[in-house]
This record gives structure tokens, sequence and C-alpha cells, in this order.
């Protein structure tokens, strides 16, 4: 036992205590709570920017040939990206790991899915949605 938690203990009768006790407490998890929040908003930037790309190419508002490598570059950033606030998410719990699994699940897909595809589109509308929950999630 941690010498606060005996000084508590001892003084549970102590109102001031408990709550400077239960403050010290608090400031940690807030901590913690902006540490997977900016874990999954990076995330969710980064894959709505390559959403945006691929919604781009495929309308042909932007012609991707010369630097193709650009979309796969950015997608395994994405992926990346949503492994580590997925395993931040688990770690400390956060709301949104589940539905983070998910997309992982779908990002783990979708190279086997053939771009210009409906399917193709249909898992990266998938990984939005996905994407969405987890928002509403922390909300």
């Amino acid at each position: 036992m941690a010498v606060s938690e005996h000084l508590v203990m001892s003084l549970e009768g102590n109102a001031v205590c408990r709550f400077v006790y239960s403050c010290r407490n608090l400031a940690p998890d807030r901590a913690e709570e902006r540490l997977f929040l900016i874990f999954f908003y990076l995330a969710a930037v980064l894959f709505l920017a390559n959403f945006a790309l691929g919604v781009a190419v495929q309308t042909g508002l932007v012609d991707t040939k010369p630097f193709r490598w650009l979309h796969h570059a950015l997608f395994f950033l994405v992926f990346v990206s949503a492994a580590l606030a997925a395993l931040v998410g688990f770690v400390y719990g956060a709301p949104y790991r589940w539905p983070l699994l998910a997309v992982l699940v779908l990002f783990a897909v979708l190279p086997y899915v053939r771009a210009g595809t409906f399917g193709h589109a249909a898992l990266a509308c998938c990984a939005l949605v996905f994407y969405a929950a987890g928002f509403f999630q922390i909300l």
C-alpha cells in the first residue's frame, strides 16, 4: 500500500482529504484521455485524406498515374495509425477501440480487392462508417 493510500485510509472521515486524493487521481485519466483521442483523431484524419483522394481519383477530378504511389503510401500510414490507435485504445480502454478493430479487419481485406471496383469502394465506405461509429463513441 502506498503512503498516500494509507494516509487516505487513516483520514477516511476527512472530506477534504478524499477530495484532494480523488482530484489527484483524476488528472492522469484526463491526460490519458487526451492521449488516446490524439491517436484516434490522427488515424481518422489520415483515413479521410486517403478516402478523399480515392473518391477524387474515381470521379476523375485527380489523375494519380504520375504519382500512383501516393495513395499506397498514404494507405500504409492510415493502416499503421489505425493499428496504433487501436492498440492505445485497448490499453487505456478507449470507447472507440471496437469500431477501430473492425476498421483494421476491413483494411486487411482492402488490398485484395481490385481498385476501382464496387467492392473496393464498399469496403472503404464501411471503414468510414466504423470511423464515424468510433467518433460517436467518444462524444
